[in-house]
């Protein structure tokens, strides 16, 4: 008999054991059937057969294999729809497109004001589409190998934000006035905005990975990203927050040993962007990794260490922990208010 938390450590293998038994279908083809198969789709511009495909290319032969996270497969699959959508409407052939084609398309998304990291998205997930369809011997058409998409010279902040610690403060004074949820939403946002995981990452803890010793109060964080691991000391406020949440009893909605809820972040959003509003924050909700810069940022402010800060965050570039702060700005304050 399988015990409850043996089942859930068994979540992730399982969705991996899926994506590689669905990769079967196509590999399973013989090479003839699988260029008709794919053909097929392309001429019918067939998005669960042509993501089916896609799936199965970027489980077998993507850098990350059947270890791809489910962010990237969901976005991934957004951006082929989106792809094919356009094709239908500008009545393209999906095995002979023109790099016009896609350069056209993508002006028209920068035109329609999408972000430019979004633009950058269903470009990689549509030259995803365009390496399986090679992959099956459908094309030879490489469509997106020049393609240009314009730099976000943007500083970090600009693009998005990170919350200010009074801003997060009256979110979680939000989720402690919920009705049903107050400790859970009070847990989550402490645990993004003062552990600085994120959003995947704190929905895959589980409560072996929190320490609560008051003397080395930590959570050990397992990484999606590069499958590493890592140790965030917790703060008083967050100690406190998982310690109420941790006696509560557990309900069937939670998934076992899993310390929240919720699946993907989507559902996670359903209740926290509510949190926003009530505060009645200008904009609303940003989204999670708002609050991760939140951390991030604060945790700079005090340290003055790039480097320990990437350590906690877990950027595996120093410079990505650069887009959380505006260091020429704050050294300029400093020594301005010394003259």
């Amino acid at each position: 008999m399988v015990h409850s938390d043996q089942e859930d450590r068994m979540t992730l293998d399982v969705y991996r054991g899926q994506a590689h038994d669905r990769a079967r279908t196509w590999t399973a083809l013989t090479p003839d059937e699988r260029r008709r198969r794919a053909t097929e789709a392309a001429a019918l511009k067939d998005p669960d057969t042509l993501w089916s495909l896609t799936e199965a290319h970027l489980t077998l032969h993507a850098a990350s294999g059947v270890l791809t996270s489910r962010h990237t497969l969901t976005s991934y699959r957004a951006g082929i729809r989106a792809f094919l959508h356009h094709a239908t409407h500008r009545a393209w052939s999906i095995l002979r497109p023109t790099a016009d084609d896609v350069q056209a398309w993508i002006a028209e998304m920068l035109t329609q004001g999408r972000a430019i990291a979004t633009v950058r998205v269903r470009v990689a997930a549509a030259a995803a589409l365009y390496r399986a369809l090679r992959w099956a011997g459908a094309t030879a058409a490489h469509p997106f190998e020049d393609a240009v998409v314009p730099k976000d010279r943007r500083h970090g902040l600009e693009k998005n934000a990170p919350y200010t610690a009074d801003q997060v403060d009256l979110a979680v004074a939000a989720a402690s006035a919920h009705p049903t949820r107050a400790s859970e939403l009070r847990a989550l946002l402490l645990v993004l905005a003062h552990a600085g995981l994120r959003i995947d990452e704190a929905l895959h803890l589980r409560w072996e990975d929190v320490h609560l010793d008051p003397d080395s109060a930590r959570l050990t964080v397992q990484s999606g990203k590069g499958r590493r691991s890592r140790s965030v000391p917790a703060s008083p406020r967050l100690r406190a927050a998982l310690s109420a949440y941790r006696i509560l009893p557990r309900t069937r909605a939670h998934r076992g040993d899993f310390i929240f809820p919720y699946r993907t972040w989507r559902g996670a959003a359903r209740h926290v962007r509510p949190l926003f509003e009530h505060a009645q924050e200008p904009g609303g909700f940003r989204g999670f990794h708002a609050l991760r810069k939140a951390m991030g940022s604060r945790l700079y402010q005090q340290l003055g260490d790039f480097a320990a800060v990437a350590e906690v965050l877990g950027h595996a570039d120093i410079n990505t922990t650069r887009g959380y702060v505006r260091i020429g700005e704050e050294r300029a304050r400093r020594a301005i208010d010394s003259w």
